[in-house]
């Protein structure tokens, strides 16, 4: 049975490169919903070894404790070091192995068979640790769908600007039109395929809190859920912009009240106490505002 679909809403999650014990310390007490302990882009080539050593023993050492949801980010296949970073990781605690530059479906099925294998080796109940699948190239984008449909375990896709830039030699803007078409064929891809919306990928400039909070804005309105961080002052921005405000549940709460009394009076119409006529979609938007601040509220207890 899988239980991918039971983890609550992971509005931020912030990365700790793997061979760095004082960050891999540090991140569980930041206040990212999730931490991503790094064995790929973060860690130098002759470092990898003992990154999967330090990941491991700090999975290990937390082993019942409270915290941000663990995900950790192997290397891709190709690089020969999945099998031995999958069999380390995958222990009690871990929720989700995030998969670099996927492009192809065959290559989730063959990661989902490993993580498989190691919960058996574990004791861990079948199907309980997730996937996210990083889709950073043209042919990830293009096969987005497959990929998404290619296990059950697939929670969701994420995006890794940077990387699709330099694949496709475009040019970064401030106004990422040059990601838009990308960004949009992973939200559709999600939906087509069922599984939670894409993440945001990270925004590299630090120092630019404008520049950082407008893109956080856009992703949300353009259909992504959550973003990564490379940094913990960039938490409050990302959990403001995906937590439902004050006057969105207000407005839901309203337009769910109204449809309850439309119900119960037999009438076909939902009006609001202004005078406004709202039709399913706009009832069905506010409910998943409330169920959505709901499971958000219940997972910070």
């Amino acid at each position: 049975m899988h239980t991918t679909h039971t983890l609550p809403p992971i509005r931020s999650w912030l990365y700790a490169p793997g061979n760095n014990p004082k960050l891999l310390e540090r991140v569980f007490t930041a206040g990212a919903d999730g931490v991503i302990l790094d064995l790929e882009d973060a860690v130098p080539l002759a470092e990898k070894a003992h990154a999967r050593e330090l990941v491991a023993d700090t999975i290990r050492n937390r082993a019942g404790q409270p915290g941000p949801l663990i995900s950790v980010r192997v290397n891709h296949p190709e690089t020969g070091r999945t099998s031995d970073d999958i069999a380390a990781v995958v222990q009690p605690g871990v929720a989700v192995i995030r998969l670099p530059k996927m492009e192809r479906p065959d290559t989730v099925r063959e990661i989902d068979a490993l993580v498989g294998a190691a919960e058996a080796d574990a004791g861990l109940p079948p199907g309980g640790i997730a996937l996210i699948c990083g889709i950073e190239t043209a042919l990830g984008v293009w096969n987005a769908l497959e990929i998404a449909q290619a296990s059950p375990r697939v929670l969701s896709l994420g995006f890794g600007e940077i990387d699709f830039i330099r694949d496709v030699n475009a040019t970064r803007t401030e106004s990422r039109t040059e990601t838009l078409h990308a960004r949009s064929r992973l939200v559709l891809a999600s939906r087509v395929a069922g599984i939670r919306p894409p993440s945001d990928s990270v925004y590299p400039h630090l120092q630019d809190d404008a520049g950082f909070t407008r893109t956080t804005q856009e992703a949300q309105a353009l259909g992504f859920f959550g973003r990564s961080a490379i940094h913990p002052r960039q938490l409050a921005t990302i959990h403001a912009v995906f937590t439902p405000a004050a006057d969105e549940i207000a407005w839901a709460q309203t337009v769910i009240a109204a449809a309850a009394q439309a119900e119960a009076t037999g009438s076909g119409a939902v009006q609001l106490p202004g005078g406004e006529f709202v039709d399913i979609p706009v009832v069905q938007r506010a409910q998943h505002i409330l169920d959505l601040a709901a499971a958000i509220d219940a997972s910070r207890t």
